[in-house]
């Protein structure tokens, strides 16, 4: 009987350790385990970056038609209004993603304006006056001012200045009455709304760059989309002088004071807005690989548009690069070698190239500089210089092609030239309404790729640097789309540009990479070896436990 009672005390002490043993795995060690492999994932919003892919964009423009003169007809004002408004509100460019609105307003001239009128001989002259009443510069707001019969700018018909005035006279003659002069300015309405919808606002070209951004499929390709680089933050540029034969000539350039003097003015208006790395370099003993034609008459060298492909990439080969995250951009100085110069580029009729350079869409240019051979008995290497005034001009307006300046100027009209080749206020307003287009549409379109794939992909960790940048880009788009909605150009496109740094960021974070976790499928084969053999004996030993209470409850009812 006592060992009986000793035999059971023993089987109920390891019931009661299995069961202690079960349970601490159980309701201890499976949550331990599920909490410590859990994968931390940080909130992201993303039904607002939904909603932010199915709001409609719309970009405000302001226009401000001045009429000079006293005691304007005030019926005949509001007709012409009227006009002016259903010209700006006809038939536009807008979509269910994209559309515009016109904001206008016609008034007489302010005292300060007509003082300015009387004071300026030239039409030069005016245009600075007004330009300077203005305590801020408004991007995005045009200014029409309609000159008097009495003006002395009777001569000019359209006149656009160097921000955003545009100059316009009747050119009626002083004994005509009122009525033809009205009649006279009825005429600018056509001319108004082809300056702003197609010049000043160029709606096709934004609607084209919406679309582009959004990923739309099957747009037809233009030379703009094709040539200029994408929007970014900041671009690397580089200047390199090819020389193939420092033997013969002793090629030297003042690349610094060059870029100082003909590309600061250029510079110093994109500053606010982009960041332009500028580096240069000088390479020896590299030519070209491609062997120029010769003309059997002239026995000049020369290249045709199909031969210029061919001349990028072994030359590109030779330039070197940089670890940057910026986009870059090349520009080429080649000074041809004694045999084959000089060097020209002929265009598809045979004409030469006036500036005998080409561009490479989104890549760069090339300038082929032609230098005098040495003469007999000259002391070799010979020293040259090399004029940097029409060679940086080239790579001037190159530059603004890739970087999206695109303006289009109607030979009808007369244009201002802008200070030091810089950029005209319009013509700043149009890229920055282009690029803020791009950097909404892009941004979103990264936004929703990642809110994808992180739903696909269940086990990526998503670290709170990420959501923060998340975040932040879908406050910008929304700002900057307020922004755009209000006219506020500037505003806008500084919050675009740091919606797309915090896009691309987050969906760029080395941590995001899928490569870097096991799929669901691959789990098992990692957790099976190892609960499986702790698992097998502690099921076990619970089921004996269960049996032995079971058993127990008999006995006791068998007794009772």
């Amino acid at each position: 009987m006592g060992s009986e009672t000793k035999e059971r005390q023993e089987k109920a002490t390891q019931v009661y350790a299995a069961l202690g043993v079960g349970f601490v795995c159980i309701l201890i060690g499976l949550p331990l385990w599920w909490k410590t492999t859990d994968t931390y994932r940080v909130q992201l919003p993303y039904d607002e970056i939904e909603q932010l892919a199915e709001r409609k964009t719309k970009y405000t423009v302001d226009v401000t038609v001045i009429i000079f003169g006293d005691n304007v007809d005030k019926l005949w004002l509001a007709e012409f209004g009227e006009q002016l408004k259903d010209a700006l509100e006809g038939e536009s460019h807008s979509t269910k993603q994209l559309s515009v609105q016109y904001r206008g307003n016609l008034r007489e001239a302010y005292e300060e304006e007509n003082f300015a009128l009387q004071k300026s001989f030239t039409i030069q002259e005016l245009d600075s006056s007004l330009e300077r009443s203005r305590v801020l510069e408004e991007h995005g707001k045009y200014f029409f001012y309609i000159l008097p019969r009495q003006s002395k700018f009777l001569s000019v018909t359209t006149w656009v200045g160097i921000k955003r005035n545009t100059f316009l006279s009747p050119g009626e003659p002083l004994q005509h009455g009122n009525e033809e002069y009205y009649m006279g300015v009825r005429e600018f309405v056509p001319i108004i709304k082809s300056l702003v919808r197609d010049t000043f606002v160029s709606e096709a070209a934004m609607l084209r760059t919406y679309q582009s951004a959004r990923g739309k499929q099957h747009l037809e390709t233009d030379k703009q989309s094709m040539r200029a680089v994408k929007s970014a933050p900041s671009y690397d540029v580089t200047f390199t002088l090819l020389n193939p034969q420092p033997d013969m000539l002793d090629v030297q350039w003042d690349i610094e004071q060059g870029v100082h003097t003909y590309l600061g003015p250029f510079l110093d208006q994109l500053s606010p807005y982009i960041n332009i790395t500028i580096t240069s370099q000088v390479i020896h003993y590299t030519r070209l690989s491609l062997k120029p034609r010769v003309d059997s008459t002239t026995h000049q060298h020369y290249l045709r548009p199909e031969d210029l492909p061919h001349l990028i990439t072994p030359i590109e080969t030779k330039l070197g690069s940089h670890v940057s995250n910026s986009p870059g951009l090349n520009f080429v100085v080649y000074v041809p070698t004694r045999d084959q110069s000089p060097l020209v580029i002929r265009d598809a009729s045979g004409n030469p190239s006036k500036t005998n350079a080409f561009l490479s869409p989104r890549w760069g240019g090339i300038l082929i500089y032609n230098i005098e051979s040495p003469q007999a008995g000259a002391t070799l290497p010979v020293p040259v210089d090399v004029d940097m005034k029409p060679v940086l001009a080239v790579f001037l307006a190159q530059l603004k092609l890739l970087l999206g300046f695109y303006a289009q100027k109607s030979p009808a009209i007369s244009w201002a030239d802008a200070v030091n080749s810089g950029l005209a206020g319009w013509e700043l307003d149009l890229w920055m309404r282009d690029r803020t287009l791009e950097n909404i549409a892009t941004s979103t379109a990264t936004l929703r790729s990642l809110a994808h794939l992180l739903a696909q992909i269940g086990n990526i960790v998503i670290k709170d640097e990420i959501g923060l940048e998340v975040h932040q880009a879908v406050d910008s788009i929304a700002t900057s789309q307020t922004f755009l909605s209000q006219g506020n150009l500037k505003a806008a496109y500084l919050a675009s540009r740091q919606a797309i740094i915090s896009s691309e960021k987050a969906f760029f974070d080395q941590s995001l990479l899928e490569l870097l976790y096991f799929p669901e499928d691959q789990k098992f084969a990692i957790y099976i070896p190892l609960f499986l053999p702790i698992s097998i004996p502690v099921l076990l030993s619970l089921m004996h436990a269960f049996k032995w209470f079971r058993g127990k409850d008999t006995e006791t009812i068998k007794k009772d």
